[in-house]
C-alpha cells in the first residue's frame, strides 16, 4: 500500500515531466519526419500520438464520471492496486510489444493539432487527479473501457494513462532517431 497523496504527487509529477519531454522531442521536428514511420515498422510519431489521444478519450470521461459520483472521504487514506490495474500498470512498464486494443489504432490519418490535443488530455489528467483530493481512490471504481469484466480504481486507471503515455515517449523517440 502506499499513501494515496504521494501517488497524486508523483502522478502529477510523472504526468508534468512526460508532457515536457514529448513536447521537447516532437515540436521541433519537421512534419514529414513525424509521419514517418521507422523503417522497422511500426507507428509513426503522429501515430503514436494520436494512439494516446484516442485512449486518453476513452479513459479520462470514465475516470471523470466515477470522480462525480464519488463520496468525499475524510483523510486520504492508503491506496492499494485492484488485480487488474497491477497487471495493466505492470504490461505499460514493459518493454515487451504488445497488441493495441482496436479501438485505439489509429487507422485514419492523425488529427491536425495532434500533440496538443494529447497535451491537452494529460492536462485534463492533471485536473482529475488533483480534483480527486479527498476522495478515497480505492473506493472509486470505474471499468475498462476495453475489458468490460476489469474493474479498476481510480487510482489503478491514473497509473495506466501515466504509464501508457510514458511508455509511447519512449517509443516515440525511438521512432525520431530512426526516421532522422
Amino acid at each position: 500500500m502506499i499513501e494515496q497523496e504521494r501517488l497524486a504527487a508523483d502522478l502529477l509529477s510523472s504526468t508534468q515531466r512526460v508532457a515536457q519531454h514529448i513536447d521537447a522531442l516532437v515540436r521541433p521536428l519537421p512534419a514529414r519526419h513525424r509521419v514517418v514511420r521507422p523503417p522497422a515498422g511500426g507507428w509513426s510519431i503522429d501515430e503514436i500520438l494520436e494512439h494516446l489521444c484516442l485512449a486518453n478519450a476513452d479513459y479520462l470521461p470514465l475516470m471523470e464520471r466515477a470522480l462525480d459520483t464519488a463520496v468525499p472521504a475524510p483523510g486520504r487514506g492508503k491506496w492499494r492496486a485492484t488485480w487488474g490495474g497491477w497487471l495493466l500498470v505492470r504490461a505499460m512498464e514493459s518493454s515487451r510489444r504488445t497488441a493495441a486494443p482496436a479501438a485505439i489504432v489509429p487507422e485514419v490519418a492523425p488529427r491536425h493539432h495532434v500533440l496538443d490535443e494529447m497535451l491537452s488530455s494529460l492536462a485534463t489528467l492533471q485536473s482529475v487527479i488533483t480534483r480527486a483530493d479527498g476522495v478515497e481512490w480505492r473506493r472509486v471504481h470505474l471499468v475498462s473501457p476495453y475489458a468490460r469484466w476489469l474493474r479498476l480504481n481510480l487510482g489503478d486507471a491514473a497509473l495506466v494513462v501515466v504509464r501508457h503515455t510514458e511508455r509511447h515517449a519512449r517509443q516515440m523517440a525511438r521512432v525520431a532517431a530512426a526516421v532522422r
